[in-house]
This record gives structure tokens, sequence and C-alpha cells, in this order.
């Protein structure tokens, strides 16, 4: 066993991102593999086992390993409760099955968690963390994650943070999760998707001025603003942190974002509040769960 590096794994309904993470969170090696929705739980443990095979393979040592879940997830148990990204989820002990199958310690969070995680570390030197930062996540459906004075908040159950499936439209589309008008068939990449029913890729649109993407990503944005502006008046935030594929489209879109928010918002409560896009990109998630896996040697848990 060694303490050079542990595995972080970001598992997603497109892709299985596997990165070999080093104590200050850079990512010394990668592996990516396709998912999909049908991705279960024995197909799910068949591609990590298979990433750090590979991973091994180009002489990668880890001592243990994290990995992100896109769904409800039990942090202290090592507990998935459900998904609805990936299909035939409940109540697997993914943590149990994941040390199995590797042959080192594991933990388990939810993958915005994971990513919060990793921002934070990117903050650490900040001479003081914000009393409230809200993490919102925005790729294939929207993700959120809580932390107060520098630490995350998870909940009793480790639930905290669900932002995509709050309800903003109670006469909207159907949302994943079953209910309707959720934040996530308004303003995730989904919705923007459908939005342009097959037009080009997103981000040229973006870029180049397209109508039909402009008019898509400034509606999703505003539907966006409508729920932040929500949890600002619930959580009053000092931070608001934007990442995901979609806020990858950069400053214009974090602007139409605050905008709205600001306008749904008491005064009071958004004066307060700066908005900011995230400083980790594409790895976020595996770099945090790489990183909560050295708190887990660190801790002497594992």
């Amino acid at each position: 066993m060694t303490d050079r590096a542990t595995l972080g794994l970001d598992l997603g309904g497109s892709k299985l991102l596997a990165a070999v993470v080093g104590k200050d969170g850079d990512v010394l090696d990668r592996e990516i593999v396709p998912t999909g929705r049908a991705t279960d739980p024995e197909r799910a443990i068949r591609l990590v086992r298979e990433a750090a095979a590979a991973l091994r393979a180009r002489g990668a040592a880890f001592a243990a390993a994290g990995l992100g879940f896109p769904g409800l997830v039990n942090h202290s148990a090592g507990l998935v409760r459900s998904s609805i990204m990936l299909d035939a989820w409940k109540d697997v002990p993914l943590a149990d099955r994941m040390a199995q199958a590797l042959q080192v310690p594991c933990v388990i969070d939810n993958d915005v968690n994971m990513a919060a995680l990793a921002e934070l570390a990117r903050r650490k030197d900040e001479s003081r963390h914000p009393a409230t930062t809200l993490f919102v996540f925005v790729g294939t459906g929207i993700g959120g994650a809580i932390a107060i004075d520098g630490r995350l908040y998870r909940g009793p159950g480790g639930l905290a943070g669900e932002i995509g499936n709050t309800t903003i439209d109670h006469a909207g589309e159907p949302c994943w999760c079953g209910r309707r008008g959720c934040l996530n068939t308004l303003a995730s990449g989904s919705a923007i998707a459908a939005a342009l029913n097959g037009g080009g890729p997103l981000a040229e649109g973006w870029k180049n001025g397209d109508p039909a993407a402009l008019h898509a990503v400034e509606r999703s944005a505003h539907w966006l603003g409508v729920g932040l502006g929500n949890a600002i008046n619930l959580l009053n935030p000092t931070l608001v942190v934007l990442g995901g594929g979609v806020a990858e489209l950069g400053p214009r879109y974090l602007e139409a974002v605050e905008k709205a928010a600001l306008q749904e918002a008491f005064f009071e409560a958004a004066s307060a509040c700066r908005f900011e896009l995230a400083r980790t990109g594409y790895e976020a998630g595996a770099i945090g769960a790489g990183l909560t896996a050295w708190q887990l040697l660190r801790s002497g848990s594992a």
C-alpha cells in the first residue's frame, strides 16, 4: 500500500471518470469509460474495476478510493439510497462493494458534494471562508451542495442540497423524480437540449449569437435564477458558485443567472451574496472523491 495517491471516481449518466489524485488534489492520471442510464450496480462495479485495472496497468497505485454518485447518498453509511439518473439503484451498500472490488478502503458521497469539496480545497488559501456557500452544478441535471464556515453540510441523512428537485411550476413538465416543474425540467442541460430540439452544439451557438441557443440558455438562466432566489431567501448565503458543463458557457451565463436571482430574492439577503463561476472544471467530482479518500486515510478509518 502506498500513500502517494488515491483513486477518485465520478460516476454519471454518460461516463465514469477515474482519476489518480495526489495529496493536493493534483490529477496524476485518468481513465474515462462510457456509462448510460442503464448502468445498474453490477455494471457500475464492473466499470470501476476495469478503470482501476487500466490505471494500475500504467503504474498507478492508490491506498483508498472515493466515488461521487448521481443520487441520494448516505455518506456516513456508505449507502446509495436511490437515483433518478441511473436505473435500478435502491439501498445499495456501494462503499463496501467497491472496497471488495478494488481491495482498498472506499468512501462514497453525492457527486455534487464531491465537486463542492474539490472547490473548497481550491479556495482553501482564501483568508476567510464565506459563512455560507451554495454550490450549484448544472449539467444533464442540476445538483447542489451547501458549505457552512468552509465545511460541507450534508444534513442528518446526507441529503441536503437537492436544489434540482425543488418545484418551480406545479403545472410544468414531468421531472425524472416523478414530480412536475422541478428546476431540472427548466434549467438543466437536458432542458436546454430539449429546447434546441437537436440544434447545433450549444457552446458554439451561444458564442456565435445563434438566436435559438441564446433563447434556450437565457430561458434556463432565468429559471435557475428563480430557484436560486428562493435558496438565497432560505439560506442567506454569502457566495453562490456555479459549476458543471452548462456553467462553462462562461461569464455571460453567470450574469444572466445572477440578474434573475437578485430580482427574486429579498434585497437584504441578495445584497450580502456574490456569484462566481467554479474554479474547478470537468474533473471536479473525481478530484473531490479522491480528496475524500485522503480524508478517510488521515482519519484512521481505512
